[in-house]
């Protein structure tokens, strides 16, 4: 994984870095987005490939900025301006050290979905990580997303509204604790 960016800092190439599966009590996770969609950061996006950064417990080197670096082959932009970071604590996670909560669905029991912080660095982003979410043992990605969690499949519906609550629930509170219940905030 070589990175072709030339304005992207050194620092965050991922180059022969491993993947860090395991995440750790205190560290943070950074998020992009306006600050109009602080509330319900999650409404208008598909349910994969929910990106933020990670710091790795190490507040020297990685930072929160580093999340507005785009990224993006063939797009001239180098910043993501006009966005906002939202800076989340992990307090409490799994014995496997990550973030992993479980969604069953109230129209059918049999109907399960995970989502769980991984680390998946990028060639230009070494800290980038994504909350990955499963549907019956299934990873929902660009392909499949139509087909299952996209708008189109009414079968859904609900679980898509549990599956933005729960991590619209993280960007409010600010904290990452796989412990809790969803705490859903409404108010600004």
């Amino acid at each position: 994984m070589v990175c072709s960016l030339d304005y992207i800092p050194e620092y965050l190439h991922t180059n022969d870095k491993p993947i860090v599966e395991n995440f750790s009590i205190g560290e943070k996770l950074f998020y992009r987005c306006k600050s109009k969609d602080f509330q319900k950061p999650y409404d208008n996006i598909s349910l994969y490939d929910i990106s933020h950064n990670r710091n790795f417990g190490d507040s020297d080197t990685y930072k929160e900025h580093d999340v507005l670096f785009n990224i993006v082959q063939n797009d001239s932009r180098k910043l993501y301006e006009g966005l906002d970071v939202v800076v989340l604590n992990i307090q409490n996670i799994e014995e496997n050290s990550t973030y992993l909560k479980e969604i069953v669905s109230k129209d059918d029991p049999k109907i399960i979905v995970v989502i769980q912080l991984k680390h998946a660095p990028v060639p230009c982003m070494y800290p980038h990580s994504v909350f990955e979410i499963s549907l019956n043992g299934t990873v929902i990605d660009n392909q499949n997303y139509s087909q299952s969690l996209g708008k189109k499949n009414v079968t859904y519906k609900n679980l898509r509204s549990d599956i933005r609550q729960e991590l619209t629930s993280i960007i409010q509170t600010g904290n990452i604790d796989s412990s809790k219940d969803i705490e859903f905030i409404d108010e600004p």
